[in-house]
């Protein structure tokens, strides 16, 4: 199995520059797993299998890129109230984060990067509750990034609280 690159393009990219990229890509002897763009924070992720050259994939998509090996998940943070945005910076932002979690402003929007295979989503999750719901206060999280079905198992076994293989995923199906 080939090793997999998760990609931010710091734009959003249309599908022609996508079509561009995967041929750029088989050319190479590699290939674009996933691509989904982001415009509420002007990014582009993606997922590749194979190897990939950061300064040539630049070229090709015509942006500053961030690579992560493996693929990093990256969320938007939507709290109801300013005062959630403050928390939730001093809790995921600086150096009190936690290990393989970063929490940057965007567009005016809080975005998450977290490294599954460091910290599990689970405790991301629990730590914007413990800042959040003493304050009465609430948070939309969306998923910006595609996921590998690795992480969506480790997700699901979590909320299931049993375990569940990457093979047993519906949506991998479907």
């Amino acid at each position: 199995m080939d090793a997999l690159t998760g990609l931010r393009a710091e734009r959003a990219l249309d599908q022609e520059m996508r079509e561009a990229f995967a041929a750029w890509c088989e050319r190479g002897g590699g290939s674009l797993r996933a691509w989904r763009v982001a415009c509420a924070v002007d990014c582009t992720f993606a997922v590749v299998a194979g190897t990939l050259d950061e300064r040539a994939a630049e070229g090709v998509l015509g942006c500053s890129l961030h690579l992560d090996r493996p693929p990093a998940m990256y969320l938007s943070l939507e709290p109801n109230a300013a005062q959630g945005s403050s928390l939730l910076e001093a809790a995921l932002g600086g150096r009190g984060a936690p290990d393989g979690v970063r929490l940057e402003r965007r567009n005016g929007m809080l975005m998450l990067r977290v490294a599954t295979e460091r910290t599990p989503y689970a405790v991301v999750r629990d730590l914007i509750d413990l800042e959040l719901l003493p304050a009465g206060l609430g948070c939309m999280v969306r998923l910006l990034s595609p996921i590998d079905l690795r992480t969506v198992a480790a997700i699901a076994a979590d909320g299931l609280g049993a375990p569940i293989s990457a093979r047993d995923v519906l949506e991998a199906r479907l």
